[in-house]
């Protein structure tokens, strides 16, 4: 535990100017960012240039491999697997690159917030994370604990 007062880690969307309060308030802490606006944000901004739902899934699919990937050794491979599926949209993966992977990929790919104690924390929504939190398998001495979506 370190001395210091206030969080170790924060979980926020990319919000600017947060980030750069959360910097000067809590300086020690880990700015960590919201997956969950993450994905709405690749969705808004590039999810028209997709014609089909199907292509789309394995986009998103293709996505989630990145951002779930545990070895940063092997991160850079999963990019270029990612810029393979999505060659036919080149904005897209310009888009992802530049706006997400370039600068933040720290803040929110697990082989590098894995790291961190961030209990599981990986949006800044409350209801996402406890979902979230429900959708995993969570074991409890021998009682298991699943949400089942009906």
């Amino acid at each position: 535990m370190t001395s210091h007062v206030g969080p170790e880690v924060i979980v926020c969307d990319k919000d600017l100017a947060l980030m750069n309060v959360i910097n000067i308030v809590f300086p020690k802490a880990i700015n960590l960012l919201c997956r969950f606006y993450i994905n709405k944000n690749i969705k808004a901004k590039c999810k028209m240039l997709v014609d089909s739902v199907d292509a789309w899934e394995v986009v998103m699919d293709s996505w989630k491999t990145i951002i779930d990937y545990t070895e940063i050794g092997k991160f850079d491979g999963f990019v270029k697997f990612f810029e393979t599926i999505c060659s036919p949209w080149p904005l897209i993966v310009e888009y992802v690159k530049k706006a997400w992977i370039i600068p933040h990929k720290e803040k929110f790919v697990k082989c590098w917030t894995n790291s961190l104690m961030h209990l599981e924390n990986i949006t800044s929504n409350r209801y996402i994370n406890v979902v979230t939190l429900f959708r995993t398998c969570i074991t409890c001495n021998c009682f298991m604990f699943i949400l089942i979506q009906g």
